[in-house]
């Protein structure tokens, strides 16, 4: 049985999801997984994951690589999921470290947001093998490398997200339920309409919502994101904006963002928690929130873009950027956006900001064309569904392992 390493942080975040999806799939191809996380949440890991871990504060990973775990367990390969300064962070920290992540097969999945990644990105990818999320990140990965690396799309969680239906509804486990709202006491729920999500999160049945939520970083372009919103929403009367994030974080105070407009237009910028308790959602409250939605925004270059890949598949059709992994995912599923200019970042290649007055045009075109949403509604699922799969993710990525392996055993030729 061969036996893997697996480094990646299991938080309530895109890289938590990888981790945590794609780690049960392999496991449950017959492969012989540990995995050394960050666990920034403090919530249990579930199994079968959790009896499985040990956080890195305990455990290093080149010790584990190269002496192993107390019960003779060590590693035929690795599989890091990181971005590229991450995981630099990690594989760098010493000669010696380098040298045991280069002593057996290890692979970087890596997302790529932008382009011009600067040459010496390559000397990290001699010492480990990097494998794209998308095509895009392949490209870009290409440039520096002179080698075109594989690519592994995420998956998607569709026994979780999709469109909520009288045949379909959602159930609410009690314990998710109780980790949004500590005093329920009710059991499980059943939500079976777009009306009923709505209703759970106290919106009006009347009115558009378009929804944004992942993490207020710097790339994401909240900023952006909110004078467009401002323009629509001064377009049109009954469209709100909805977000779910944490309102205080690397890219800023959201609360003195929404400040700078009239407060008509900021009473209709809502946020799903309070500026000091805002906490992540179970999957099955945050399929809620993507089909309380009537259409998704997002203004950022994305790596691959799991968020807009859900509410995708939960039928919510998305704006969003024309660049980097977005466009790949988004496809006939909603409306992309030309960038407007690229945009340098600390981390010297460039990401993109969309053309404002354009985002401004297709979020007011979508709210008010129930049938244009509707239509492009129903690709979502279609789209998803065909394309982005963590069984089919977990496969490729085992079949790259074991290549990895014999080519070891093959003296690397």
């Amino acid at each position: 049985m061969t036996r893997v390493l697996f480094l990646g942080d299991v938080a309530q975040s895109g890289f938590g999801t990888v981790t945590l999806d794609l780690g049960k799939r392999l496991l449950g191809l017959g492969l012989d997984v540990r995995f050394i996380s960050q666990n920034d949440s403090g919530e249990p890991i579930p199994e079968p994951l959790g009896s499985r871990t040990w956080p890195v504060q305990v455990m290093h990973p080149a010790l584990a690589i190269v002496n192993g775990f107390k019960d003779g367990w060590k590693p035929d390969a690795c599989i890091l999921v990181g971005d590229y300064f991450l995981t630099r962070a990690v594989v760098g920290g010493s000669e010696q470290v380098a040298a045991a992540f280069a002593s057996i097969p290890t692979l970087h999945y890596c997302p790529i947001e932008g382009t011009g990644l600067p040459p010496g990105w390559s000397l990290m990818w001699e010492i480990i093998s990097p494998v794209a999320m998308s095509e895009f990140g392949a490209d870009q990965m290409e440039g520096v490398l002179g080698r075109r690396p594989p690519v592994v799309p995420h998956g998607v969680d569709t026994a979780t997200f999709f469109p909520i239906s009288p045949s379909r509804p959602t159930i609410v486990p009690e314990a998710d339920m109780r980790s949004f709202k500590a005093d329920w006491v009710g059991g499980d729920f059943r939500v079976m309409s777009k009306i009923g999500a709505k209703a759970f999160f106290g919106l009006s049945p009347g009115r558009i919502y378009a929804l944004r939520t992942d993490r207020n970083m710097p790339r994401k372009l909240y900023q952006v994101l909110f004078r467009t919103m401002a323009a629509a929403m001064t377009e049109v009367e009954n469209l709100d904006l909805l977000v779910h994030c944490r309102v205080t974080d690397q890219g800023g105070n959201l609360m003195d963002s929404a400040s700078k407009y009239p407060e008509d237009l900021r009473k209709r910028i809502i946020f799903t928690r309070a500026h000091d308790s805002w906490t992540g959602m179970p999957r099955s409250i945050l399929n809620l929130l993507y089909n309380a939605a009537d259409l998704y925004v997002s203004t950022s270059a994305e790596g691959f873009g799991l968020t807009i890949a859900e509410s995708l598949a939960a039928g919510t059709p998305a704006v969003a950027l024309d660049y980097s992994a977005v466009s790949e995912v988004v496809g006939d599923a909603g409306i992309l956006i030309p960038p407007h200019h690229l945009i340098d970042n600390e981390y010297d290649h460039q990401w993109a900001t969309p053309d404002e007055p354009a985002f401004t045009a297709a979020v007011v075109r979508l709210a008010t064309k129930p049938a244009e949403r509707r239509s492009l509604g129903e690709a979502g699922p279609r789209r998803i569904g065909a394309m982005y799969s963590w069984d089919a993710a977990a496969r490729q990525f085992a079949a790259l392992v074991e290549e990895a392996i014999q080519k070891g055993a093959d003296g690397g030729t």
